[in-house]
């Protein structure tokens, strides 16, 4: 029941004074519920019930919009949804998907992309992510069989370019979500968690993880020599000697390795203190990006 309940948001998220956001509007938080409704007809009400009780324990309280002690499950929540602060509000949205409700299939699930719409129509600064599967092997019926299991749920992430974030951050994560990029996806996702708490040097950290192990992944995949501990520029250079690239893309996308050695917390900073500035980082989750999809179109 509390598998990933408390990995929400507003947990993820910590308010920068650095950042102003965009509020959600009333009427994307009306569409959200029109939209649950709507998908849901009878199921409506169970439903809301039902997140009800995930959120009573996320927050710890019994009662969740303070409105009247009298009102029914399904009305405190949908009044809390409609009057809490924006981030609450993500919060339950991301609890939707995680927590096993009636009506919620995975992994393609409809909502998703019409709740994407509505952050677009309101020119909302987020983005909801897919379902993140992975195939295992397990028995039926004493046979052998292949079964699909979730290893990332929905997540909201701050998208800071709407144009950067169409051609370059919306493919990649959908890119990632492909059961061989686990642990790509894994790191990029907590690269862009630590951008948005402001966590610079972290995010380059997680930048470079994530660019290392499409590499290797890729290596694998089209049956190159590696070895699990080679680093960003002998994967890189193997990938490059082998495929359709020139070699001049070597050096601009080495940068994101560059970064992660100059900058970022993988190495200790000495007796001097590195302060990454956010334009770095933006640059970095933004370039990491653009390249994990330069390599993956190159090596189908």
């Amino acid at each position: 029941m509390f598998e990933k309940l408390f990995e929400v948001f507003s947990r993820r998220e910590k308010a920068s004074s650095i950042v102003e956001v965009k509020p959600l509007t009333k009427e994307f938080r009306n569409r959200v519920l029109l939209l649950l409704r709507d998908k849901l007809q009878y199921d409506f009400t169970p439903f809301l019930s039902e997140l009800h009780q995930q959120a009573a324990y996320l927050y710890g309280k019994f009662g969740l919009s303070g409105s009247t002690a009298h009102s029914s499950p399904a009305d405190d929540l949908v009044n809390f949804f409609l009057t809490c602060p924006d981030e609450n509000c993500l919060d339950l949205i991301e609890l939707i998907f995680r927590s096993n409700l009636r009506g919620i299939s995975w992994p393609d699930n409809p909502l998703i992309p019409t709740i994407n719409q509505f952050f677009s129509i309101d020119a909302l600064p987020y983005h909801l992510t897919n379902y993140s599967i992975e195939e295992y092997e397990t028995m039926l019926y004493g046979s052998p069989a292949t079964g699909v299991r979730i290893v990332e749920y929905p997540q909201i992430i701050r998208k800071d370019s709407e144009l950067v974030h169409q051609n370059a951050m919306e493919p990649a994560l959908r890119l990632l979500k492909a059961p061989i990029f686990k642990n790509a996806n894994e790191e990029y996702l907590k690269a862009l968690e630590d951008h948005r708490k402001g966590d610079y040097r972290d995010c380059l950290t997680k930048c470079g993880s994530a660019f290392e192990s499409v590499m290797k992944v890729l290596c694998e995949k089209n049956s190159l020599p590696f070895k699990p501990t080679d680093t960003a520029s002998t994967l890189l250079r193997t990938l490059l000697a082998n495929g359709q690239l020139d070699q001049f893309w070597e050096q601009p996308l080495m940068l994101i390795a560059t970064l992660r050695n100059r900058l970022s917390s993988s190495h200790g900073a000495g007796t001097q203190e590195k302060r990454i500035p956010e334009h770095v980082a933006t640059y970095a989750v933004n370039s990491t990006a653009s390249a994990m999809l330069l390599l993956c179109s190159a090596f189908k």
